[in-house]
């Protein structure tokens, strides 16, 4: 999402766009875009910010010289939370995107992608630390009133706008209506394959349906374990009309959209999915089971939203009735399933987008009143906390003291977080598993900051 989003921002605006990188520079992508890039560690999905003293200094720097009215938030990570800091001590206003269930933020794959991490990540300090990063925000997007009300319970009190993911629309509204007379019926699913996303459920559907109706699913693996099990039971139910497709770049998604006469869902928790706006912007009905994606946007004008206990018999049926269905009403149905995204393009969300950001700048400004003590150099006094100068800090005003503490166990954090991962990965490439006591070392270093 971020990275598609400021692309459009940088049409009107000047961005400068923070992300995770094998070095840290800064590139400039257009006259108006800025690639802010901190080196990190990692592969695939994982990315572990390399936050050392010469890399907060640069980022810091580029920040008071690029000098935002704004700053927009995406994940919790420690790089945000870095610019949080930094954004506190400057008086810029913050907003925070979370594309996650706040109360239910482990439960979107860190546990699957790593057990070990998920542990680890999974208690009472990481979580007061989440709420803490929602309270330093002036003002927070939820994509959907599911999200909002999920907001709420976490805790949090400040200002929600509800602000929906967008698409670059014109990548599927190009797509043709299949012909829903001719077989193979094809039926998509785009998704990691993750207990989550519920894949194990859509191969029992397909158990209930005629061997001229083909699923693909597509999408990387979260787990491997789920994966193999995956294609055990597709051997094991001799499911050859289904198609493990696996990762694929994300433009070629609309091709496969184009070839299929229905998507399918069972996952079972979602945000706001990105792949449900796609197929609709595609012309494609979408039959799932009940989650936040398909009961804001499906009913039976566009499939069906179908509740969590379904069976998969009874969810075969609802796929061949729109498989049956005579050619007119079928694309009667992929026209009002193409007209129900029709507002979500990128440049929609971006306006609405704007609208807020000038409202919380507005009320920054009516708000701040900066003192002269904290409006120091950030730099200056980030460089005494690692010399070590404590007759300083103990000068100064306990938040902007607290402050520079995190910012120093950022830096500790994230270099140990970076030579775990090595030594994990190390282990792994001798087929060894790491003692178990670094993991209960870890998270006990973690209570303990």
């Amino acid at each position: 999402m971020a990275y598609e989003i400021v692309p459009v921002f940088a049409k009107k605006h000047q961005v400068l766009f923070v992300q995770p990188a094998s070095s840290t520079k800064l590139k400039k992508k257009t006259p108006n875009l800025k690639f802010l890039q901190v080196k990190s560690v990692g592969e695939g999905e994982v990315a572990i910010p390399q936050l050392n003293l010469a890399n907060i200094k640069f980022i810091f720097e580029k920040l008071k010289k690029f000098s935002p009215n704004i700053v927009h938030l995406q994940d919790p990570g420690p790089i945000s939370f870095l610019i949080q800091i930094w954004a506190l001590e400057n008086k810029i206003p913050i907003i925070y995107t979370p594309h996650l269930l706040p109360t239910r933020t482990f439960d979107f794959g860190t546990k699957e992608a790593s057990k070990s991490l998920g542990k680890l990540l999974d208690n009472n300090v990481l979580k007061k630390y989440f709420l803490n990063f929602f309270q330093n925000c002036d003002g927070v997007v939820a994509l959907n009133e599911k999200a909002k009300a999920d907001i709420r319970k976490f805790g949090y009190t400040g200002k929600i706008s509800v602000i929906p993911n967008g698409r670059n629309l014109c990548l599927y509204t190009g797509c043709q209506f299949a012909d829903i007379s001719k077989f193979p019926k094809n039926l998509l699913f785009v998704g990691f394959t993750s207990k989550r996303k519920n894949q194990q459920y859509l191969l029992q559907i397909m158990r209930y349906l005629p061997k001229n109706y083909f699923l693909y699913l597509v999408g990387g693996s979260l787990d491997k374990g789920y994966l193999q099990n995956l294609a055990r039971d597709i051997g094991k139910y001799r499911l050859k009309n289904v198609r493990l497709v696996g990762k694929i770049d994300h433009s070629l998604i609309p091709g496969y959209l184009g070839k299929s006469h229905i998507f399918v869902s069972a996952s079972k928790m979602e945000v706001q999915s990105l792949v449900i706006m796609e197929a609709l912007a595609a012309g494609r009905p979408v039959i799932g089971l009940s989650n936040e994606t398909i009961d804001e946007f499906i009913d039976e004008e566009v499939g069906f939203n179908l509740a969590k206990n379904t069976s998969p018999k009874v969810f075969a049926e609802k796929v061949q009735a729109v498989g049956n269905l005579p050619k007119d009403k079928y694309e009667e149905m992929c026209q009002k399933a193409r007209r129900r995204v029709e507002n979500f393009d990128w440049e929609n969300i971006v306006s609405e987008t704007e609208k807020v950001y000038s409202q919380l700048i507005a009320s920054k400004k009516e708000r701040t009143v900066i003192s002269k003590e904290e409006t120091k150099d950030t730099i200056e006094k980030l460089s005494r906390i690692f010399e070590s100068d404590l007759k300083d800090i103990a000068k100064r005003r306990q938040k902007i003291l607290q402050n520079d503490l995190y910012i120093l166990l950022i830096s500790l954090v994230t270099s140990l977080g970076g030579s775990f991962y090595n030594f994990f990965r190390f282990f792994k490439s001798l087929k060894v598993k790491p003692l178990g006591y670094l993991s209960k070392t870890a998270k006990r270093f973690l209570e303990i900051t």
